[in-house]
């Protein structure tokens, strides 16, 4: 072989190796925005950013934290963000309003029943006369208005054919302003969500539960896109589900540390509180018959008490199952640890 030939072999397998070599270089992750909550129905997102859980699945999350749904609406319709962490109820009400999201996976979940409100309750004040849902009559109660305790109370109420404005509601927007409201006598009750249910009996000494849960409805966490992005990004949708996976799992299993995380985030978390706090909740990010099945049930619900003469929305239409299933087929050990689900 001459010389011409020699390096003109040799540049051609130069170029060939560094192809090869570009392509399998990792990519750095994506950067992408999430509203969530400060409550412990959005932990695993905190847990999965603090864990790095999202960029070993190629998305470099960011986190806005905010109070309430109505903020999580807000930051999603101003486009602030690309994906929203809200609840079931809160998706469904700006659904119906008009607003273009659809759910991509599940945060907050119980995959093997459709009625899991366990991280919703009612706690009163000791000396408040209140021992049962009834005794509420009258009373002045704290919640944040049009969030998910508030719908949980009117299905509280309605099951127990009593009437809204049988009670006084003491709007409170900020959840860890329940504690002390109740702790100072501003108000008899509160319904929350938690961890702010098990604060607000810490800061006001021989307060207790009324009513925990009750099957009432079923309180998800959902991860919310814009319509467009399932068409024009859906490879970065699922990455997104993927490392969410992967975040629900590390919960699961180490949830004295998601604490831990938590309270880096939300500032004067009493972690001995929280530690309690988190027993009520489940992270199961499958997306079930169960969990459509609740889906169902909370619309329905909103439809009679909430949103009137409306036409229902097809859940399956707004509810994409195919991002967690891929999960679940590519990830099998994010999942191992979860009961059957129906």
């Amino acid at each position: 072989m001459n010389a011409r030939k020699w390096i003109a072999v040799t540049a051609a397998t130069m170029a060939v190796l560094l192809a090869g070599g570009c392509a399998t270089t990792p990519q750095p992750p994506v950067a992408v925005d999430a509203v969530i909550g400060n409550n412990f129905g959005h932990l695993p997102m905190f847990v999965g950013v603090e864990k790095g859980l999202f960029k070993k699945h190629g998305i470099d999350l960011k986190l806005k934290v905010v109070n309430t749904g109505t903020d999580m609406v807000s930051a999603m319709t101003k486009r602030e963000v690309q994906i929203g962490d809200m609840s079931v109820t809160t998706f469904l009400k700006a659904r119906h309003a008009g607003s273009p999201f659809l759910v991509v996976g599940m945060i907050m979940n119980d995959a093997t029943t459709a009625f899991a409100d366990n991280p919703l309750a009612i706690v009163a004040r000791k000396g408040s006369g209140i021992t049962r849902v009834e005794d509420l009559k009258g009373k002045r109660v704290g919640l944040a208005k049009e969030q998910t305790s508030d719908e949980y109370r009117k299905m509280v109420l309605a099951r127990r054919g009593m009437k809204y404005a049988e009670i006084n509601i003491q709007n409170v927007m900020a959840p860890p302003a329940l504690g002390p409201a109740l702790a100072s006598g501003k108000v008899d009750a509160i319904v929350s969500w938690e961890p702010f249910n098990v604060m607000a009996m810490s800061s006001a000494p021989e307060s207790y539960e009324v009513l925990r849960g009750g099957g009432h409805l079923s309180y998800m966490m959902i991860a919310t896109v814009h319509d467009p992005m399932v068409k024009d990004d859906p490879k970065l949708i699922q990455a997104f589900v993927n490392g969410l996976a992967a975040a629900s799992h590390y919960t699961r299993r180490n949830r004295d540390e998601a604490v831990q995380i938590f309270a880096k985030w939300v500032p004067n978390v009493n972690l001995d509180v929280a530690r309690k706090a988190i027993r009520h909740i489940s992270y199961d990010p499958r997306i079930s018959g169960e969990s459509l099945r609740a889906f169902e049930n909370a619309q329905n619900d909103l439809l009679k008490l909430t949103i009137k003469d409306a036409k229902p929305l097809k859940i399956t239409d707004v509810v994409l199952t195919s991002y967690t299933a891929a999960a679940q087929k590519a990830y099998p050990e994010y999942f191992a640890d979860l009961p059957p689900a129906r």
